[in-house]
């Protein structure tokens, strides 16, 4: 009885490999899709950081200019191209200019 069920034992043997190495092929394909993933997750992160980062600086830039007195000057007056600025908002802007903008060192 043994004997005669050899070939469907070796039939079935070979079916087994087969869906193993299917199995196996699945399995690289999901990790390679699963690292595909996780790499675009981080790039858009990162940009997400970039931009942060550059508003940030574009903000501090523009707090910046605001301790200058000629830009001062031009938001007291409401001349070249600034708004008219009560001196109250304008002394508000610089003294949150001064709180949240580090000291350049220029000499780095």
């Amino acid at each position: 009885e043994a004997v005669e069920k050899y070939d469907e034992v070796v039939h079935n043997l070979e079916f087994a490999k087969e869906l193993q190495k299917t199995f196996s092929g699945l399995s690289q394909d999901l990790l390679k899709a699963q690292r595909k993933a996780q790499r675009r997750e981080s790039l858009l992160k990162l940009e997400a950081e970039k931009k942060k980062l550059r508003t940030i600086l574009q903000v501090q830039y523009v707090l910046q200019n605001f301790t200058q007195e000629h830009v001062q000057k031009d938001f007291k007056g409401g001349v070249n191209g600034a708004i008219y600025l009560p001196s109250k908002e304008l002394d508000y802007l610089i003294r949150f200019a001064k709180l949240t903008c580090p000291e350049r060192n220029e000499n780095l």
